[in-house]
């Protein structure tokens, strides 16, 4: 069993080993339907401070600026990729007779889903044309070049994915400041706020993992514990 000390370090080797993943974001050639990708500002953002100067026709589009709306059609793309992966771990579970956990990996998929439609609903209310970009869903490897899973693999690598997720959320946020698109990064806090909750559950799962590794404690831990507050939640 390990004490809380070398918990709170494990955690935060973990948070470093992510450093890297969602520094860098792509960037490509602006298209004429936008997909997501990385594009140079469009808009001279201190004239559109200034009371006086002429209408830009992006803003007449719409009021994202066109920065941020790229930055929320790649998250999309992020939270339906971690939807279709921790659809996987469920079915893994599943499969390993874990029930309690399959429920609770197909709980954290749909919850993926609903963020993404959020975005989704976001954009097309601001009468924002775009492209839902690709996912890697055809080919999930869960196995990360490992010939088995332990049944806590998959709860370290949910963990990893939801501070990428906070990562890149925030730099949305970082960047409606820039853009003073203050409407987006208000709306964003409704998302930031679930996002901190997603990430500390994340932490609370592997919580068992300092207890047992015994697979029919932790399975009965997901199933009674966990899944029974977070049906609390939901119906609160």
């Amino acid at each position: 069993m390990a004490d809380n000390k070398s918990c709170k370090n494990d955690k935060a080797e973990m948070k470093e080993s992510t450093a890297g993943r969602t520094d860098n974001l792509p960037a490509a050639e602006e298209p004429n339907v936008s997909i997501g990708q990385a594009a140079e500002p469009t808009n001279d953002y201190e004239k559109e401070r200034d009371r006086l100067a002429p209408i830009s026709k992006v803003r007449k589009e719409s009021y994202l600026a066109k920065d941020v709306a790229d930055l929320l059609i790649q998250q999309i793309g992020l939270e339906l990729n971690n939807q279709y992966l921790y659809y996987n771990f469920g079915i893994w579970c599943d499969i390993q007779s874990l029930f309690g956990q399959a429920e609770y990996f197909y709980h954290r998929a749909r919850e993926e889903h609903d963020h993404a439609q959020w975005i989704i609903d976001y954009l097309t209310q601001a009468d924002f044309l775009f492209s839902i970009p690709g996912t890697d869903a055809h080919y999930i490897d869960i196995y990360k070049g490992k010939k088995e899973l332990t049944t806590k693999d998959p709860h370290d690598e949910v963990l990893i994915r939801e501070i990428e997720t906070t990562r890149s959320i925030n730099n949305i946020k970082a960047v409606t400041e820039e853009t003073h698109d203050y409407i987006t990064g208000h709306w964003l806090r409704q998302l930031l706020l679930e996002q901190a909750e997603e990430e500390e559950l994340s932490h609370t799962a592997l919580d068992i993992f300092d207890h047992t590794n015994d697979p029919l404690i932790v399975d009965k831990y997901f199933k009674d514990v966990v899944m029974a507050q977070l049906k609390a939640q939901k119906g609160k």
